[in-house]
């Protein structure tokens, strides 16, 4: 999952002369936190709500108070690298450069966004509780059996013991109960079978 796919492209963004006022403006008007300072396409800077407030009062222009060389990521990036970042850096947002040119922004609501079509809780879906017998490549073959019935494995997650191994999968199937017996018949146990509508973990 790349950032450009999930950034906002279409960015509100001030000059490094803009005055103070403008962008306290431009924040207010677009409901955002943060404005990408940009000079000639080039990304020079960000001025963000929390900058504008604690502002020394005789500041003027934009460029007085916006932070240099604000940290970025670039579009081609993974979306777990932007979230690490997000998080390591504890902003809200992120102007997304390719060459120093902003090309767009990724706020902490893109990302959580990319994680819930990952997860696939943001459509119909099933959990399985499983229980396999010790030593079984467990993941190739329910990949195996779910590709036989048009399905995909979103996410698996395995507990081992000596003899036995319980696994939580989580499934996108339009056929799960051909997938039971599959998985049944293939020496698998399923314990629990959990369905799983749009918006529910």
């Amino acid at each position: 999952m790349l950032v450009r796919f999930h950034m906002s492209s279409r960015v509100v963004s001030v000059e490094p002369k803009d005055s103070v006022e403008e962008a306290r403006k431009r924040l207010d008007a677009h409901g955002v936190r943060q404005l990408p300072v940009v000079h000639d396409g080039l990304l020079v800077g960000i001025v963000t709500d929390r900058d504008l407030r604690s502002a020394d009062p005789s500041a003027e222009r934009v460029e007085e108070v916006m932070t240099r060389d604000p940290i970025t990521i670039e579009s081609s990036r993974s979306i777990d690298e932007a979230a690490r970042i997000l998080r390591r850096s504890k902003v809200n947002a992120l102007p997304v450069a390719d060459e120093d040119q902003l090309v767009g922004m990724l706020s902490t609501s893109d990302v959580l966004d990319a994680f819930v079509v990952l997860s696939g809780v943001a459509e119909p879906t099933y959990r399985l509780v499983i229980e396999a017998p010790g030593g079984v490549d467990v993941d190739a073959q329910l990949r195996d059996i779910l590709s036989q019935h048009r399905g995909e494995v979103l996410w698996l997650r395995r507990s081992s013991g000596r003899n036995r191994s319980q696994v939580h999968a989580r499934l996108r199937s339009d056929h799960i109960d051909d997938v039971s017996t599959a998985l049944e018949a293939a020496g698998f146990e399923v314990l629990a079978t959990i369905a799983s509508v749009s918006g529910e973990v």
